[in-house]
C-alpha cells in the first residue's frame, strides 16, 4: 500500500472523517497502532473517557488517579507517556521495544499481568448484573458443568433473566476475557486485528466457545464475555449487554417508550463501567510493568510530570 499525499489526508480531515485520516498515516507504519485505533473506535470502547477521572465503577473504589488517567489518555493517543530505555522487553518475552502498549499485552510481566486484569473485568461483571436486576450470580462454580474439570467464571441461575427473550427459560454461564488487538499473535496472517474490527475479541469468543463445546446441558447457555484492551466488546458480548439493559428497563416497568429510554440508559451505564474498570486496571499494569523495568535496571523518562514522581 502507498502512502497517501498530505493534500488528501487535509481532505478528509476537513470532513471529519479524523479516523480516515489517521488510518492514512498508521496503516503503512505499524499495524499494533491500527490494531489499537480499530478497537477504540467501537461504540463505547473509550467511554472511561467522558466521565470525570474521580468517577467510580463501584460504590467505595478508589477513584482513577490522575497518574492512571494520564497513563491511558497517552496511551489512547499513541504516545508512550513512561518512556522505558531497551530495545527489547526487559522480560525477554519478544522483541518488541518495552513500549506502554507492550505493557498492556506482555504476558511475562508477572507483577500486574494477565490474571490481574482478567478478575478485575469479571469481579465488574459480577457487579453489573446485580446492580441491574439479576438476582442470583454465583462465582467461580463448577456444578453446572456435566464434565468434570470445568469452573464457570460467572454463573446466572435459570429464570434470574427472566425479561430476556434470549435467555428466559435458561441458566447462563459467563467466561470472561480481556484480548490485546496488538499482541503478534493478532497481527499476522492475510485477515489480522490491523484490518479488520473486532478480529481479537471474535478470535476470543471462537476460542472460549470451542472449549465449552458439549460441556453443559440444553439447561444452561454460554456465553464469552470478551473485551478487546483498547474497549471494543466481542459481538457475542455486546447481545448480551443488550439483552441484559433490556432486562433492567422490563423490571423498572413503564410504557413502551419509556422502557426503551431506560434502555438506552442502562446499557451506557454498562458500558461506562466496564469502561472505566478497564482503564484504571490496565493503567494499573503499565505502572506495574514500568516499576518492574526499573527494578531490573531500566531507565524511564516520563513525557509528562502527572508521571514524573514515579520515575525517581
Amino acid at each position: 500500500m502507498t502512502r497517501a499525499t498530505p493534500a488528501a489526508a487535509a481532505n478528509r480531515l476537513a470532513r471529519g472523517s479524523w479516523r480516515s485520516c489517521a488510518a492514512i498515516f498508521l496503516e503503512p507504519v505499524l499495524p499494533a497502532a491500527m490494531a489499537q485505533l480499530r478497537s477504540q473506535r467501537a461504540s463505547g470502547a473509550m467511554a472511561w473517557m467522558s466521565v470525570p477521572p474521580t468517577a467510580n465503577d463501584r460504590p467505595g473504589a478508589a477513584p482513577m488517579s490522575s497518574m492512571a488517567a494520564a497513563t491511558m489518555i497517552l496511551v489512547a493517543i499513541f504516545i508512550d507517556g513512561w518512556g522505558i530505555q531497551g530495545e527489547v522487553c526487559p522480560w525477554r518475552c519478544s522483541d518488541v521495544s518495552p513500549t506502554s502498549t507492550h505493557a498492556i499485552s506482555c504476558p511475562s510481566q508477572h507483577i500486574r499481568g494477565h490474571n490481574a486484569t482478567h478478575t478485575a473485568q469479571k469481579r465488574c461483571l459480577q457487579r453489573i448484573l446485580r446492580q441491574h436486576h439479576v438476582s442470583i450470580v454465583r462465582n467461580e462454580d463448577a456444578s453446572v458443568f456435566k464434565v468434570p474439570g470445568y469452573r464457570a467464571d460467572t454463573v446466572i441461575d435459570p429464570g434470574c433473566l427472566h425479561f430476556s427473550s434470549a435467555y428466559r427459560n435458561k441458566g447462563i454461564v459467563l467466561d470472561t476475557s480481556v484480548r490485546a488487538p496488538t499482541a503478534s499473535s493478532y497481527l499476522t496472517g492475510k485477515t489480522n486485528a490491523s484490518n479488520t474490527d473486532g478480529y481479537a475479541a471474535g478470535v476470543g469468543e471462537d476460542a472460549k466457545v470451542k472449549h465449552h463445546t458439549g460441556t453443559l446441558t440444553s439447561s444452561w447457555a454460554f456465553v464469552p464475555f470478551v473485551q478487546e484492551s483498547y474497549g471494543r466488546l466481542g459481538k457475542q458480548t455486546s447481545l448480551f449487554v443488550k439483552e441484559l439493559a433490556m432486562h433492567s428497563a422490563l423490571c423498572s416497568g413503564g410504557g413502551k417508550a419509556d422502557v426503551l429510554r431506560k434502555a438506552g440508559l442502562a446499557k451506557r451505564q454498562i458500558l461506562i463501567e466496564l469502561s472505566i474498570s478497564l482503564a484504571r486496571e490496565l493503567a494499573e499494569r503499565v505502572m506495574a510493568y514500568t516499576r518492574g523495568a526499573r527494578m531490573l535496571g531500566c531507565v524511564a523518562a516520563p513525557v509528562s510530570k502527572l508521571l514524573g514522581h514515579s520515575a525517581a
